[in-house]
């Protein structure tokens, strides 16, 4: 634990997992996620909306950043504060995330068509986290970093 300097009194716990890109691993940090969550007091949907967002997250991290060599990792950094969880994914970046694919909304339509469904879950992390923002690793990889609040 640490204490946050930015507002006084408030204290972190900080946990962190390093999961083999092989898919199956994401849900160890579901179930690490919600764990916490519980402890902090969210309800039963925000926990399900936590839990579908670091599922993406993650296996997005394993099966494209990684390119799911097994070898490669995925680091997740869950940091509970008083009022919000804050969670971090990152890979060490075989490919490199088009920025566009971002913030685009993929379309219903274009997925019956297309053989190409992408977009669906950086979409659905975006809709069931209060906050989300894709960076560049540490590592070089890709980073996401999402935050959820807990409502009083």
């Amino acid at each position: 634990m640490s204490n946050d300097t930015s507002r006084p009194g408030a204290e972190e716990k900080i946990i962190e997992l390093r999961l083999p890109s092989k898919l199956g691993y994401e849900r160890v940090a579901m179930d690490t996620a919600s764990s916490l969550a519980k402890r902090m007091g969210f309800d039963n949907d925000r926990v399900e909306s936590l839990k579908t967002a670091i599922s993406e997250a993650v296996t997005n991290a394993i099966e494209h950043g990684n390119q799911q060599d097994a070898a490669m990792k995925v680091v997740v950094l869950l940091t509970a504060r008083d009022d919000e969880l804050i969670i971090s994914v990152a890979d060490q970046g075989r490919k490199q995330l088009d920025a566009d694919c971002t913030t685009r909304n993929p379309h219903i339509e274009d997925a019956m068509v297309n053989a190409d469904k992408g977009g669906w879950g950086i979409w659905l992390i975006r809709e069931l986290m209060d906050e989300v923002e894709f960076t560049t690793a540490p590592s070089g990889g890709n980073q996401v970093r999402m935050v959820i609040h807990l409502e009083q």
